[in-house]
């Protein structure tokens, strides 16, 4: 995961992630749901890979980069 950029979403992403049980792939980026905030290598369902990670777990490896939030 050393070469990995960061996901960028805001908090409110976050927290909502947080509270629902949401991760992110690191191989497509894609969102994963019904995982645990600090699972690791979770099988994705979107590529088959092993890297499925918790938003917690990403936070704490640096790999989550909040953003401002949007003003429409």
């Amino acid at each position: 995961m050393d070469k990995t950029r960061p996901i960028e979403i805001t908090e409110a992403a976050y927290a909502e992630l947080n509270e629902n049980c949401g991760g992110f792939c690191i191989e497509c980026r894609d969102v994963a749901y019904g995982v645990e905030p600090d699972a690791r290598r979770y099988r994705c369902d979107s590529c088959g890979a092993d890297a499925v990670y918790g938003v917690e777990e990403l936070l704490i490896r640096g790999l989550i980069e909040f953003t401002a939030e949007s003003v429409a």
